[in-house]
């Protein structure tokens, strides 16, 4: 969960480790509690990997005016050469930088039909813009599909006998959840189905707007042939 988390995070922004933590813990909806001892061995194996790479940001580069003074422009100089060969901004942290290979695994972590882990899912909504259309219905459509499945097979194992009364409440808290959550990804997918409908209507308008301009009149009304 935590490479989902940074690397859709860096997909969107160069970042450090300290605004990486923050942005981690700004992420409403996702009670995402990472602490610095696990967010940095989880730099390093994505950097490892190929995934991540210290990158070079001008905006945190310091940039020295000029001075008039040969010798102190040249430290200045040799200063700024120092902090891009590590990768590291004005105050000496290391910017990181999501690669190409990194874009892929993010999409594959994004769309693995295999991971049905609860505290995943809300990262996945998260970034899931970053996917195609149809690939953000089919995780919607996905995740409905494993909380009937777990609703379904509730209903099919035997009665509560022999359990008491609050565990009895806690189960229909849980089931009540599942619904509640059954109930927010319809709407979810009815979003993204009503989003593909404009987009089909659009397309026609698009396609007719650009004849248009591929046509020319003349002053008595005639048109020419459509460039093709």
């Amino acid at each position: 969960m935590i490479d989902l988390a940074v690397l859709g995070l860096l997909a969107e922004n160069d970042l450090h480790g300290y605004e990486l933590r923050k942005r981690l813990g700004d992420l409403r909806g996702l009670r995402l509690a990472i602490s610095f001892g696990s967010l940095y061995p989880a730099l390093g194996r994505l950097e490892r990997a190929g995934f991540v790479k210290a990158v070079t940001s001008e905006a945190r580069t310091p940039t020295a005016p000029m001075s008039g003074s040969l010798v102190g422009e040249l430290a200045a100089f040799r200063a700024q050469r120092r902090a891009a060969a590590g990768g590291r901004g004005a105050r000496g942290k290391k910017v990181y930088g999501i690669t190409d290979a990194g874009r892929q695994r993010l999409i594959e972590l994004l769309t693995d039909p295999d991971v049905s882990d609860d505290r995943e899912f809300p990262v996945r909504v998260a970034f899931c813009h970053l996917l195609p259309p149809e690939e953000r219905l089919a995780l919607f459509r996905r995740r409905r599909a494993e909380l009937v499945r777990r609703i379904e097979e509730r209903q099919r194992t035997p009665g509560d006998r022999g359990v008491n009364t609050y565990l009895r409440w806690l189960l229909e808290r849980d089931t009540a959840a599942l619904e509640a959550d059954i109930a927010w990804l319809d709407r979810l997918i009815e979003n993204e189905r009503a989003a593909a409908s404009r987009r089909e209507d659009d397309e026609p308008s698009a396609r007719s707007s650009t004849t248009h301009r591929h046509r020319s009149a003349d002053p008595n009304g005639r048109h020419e042939p459509e460039v093709t």
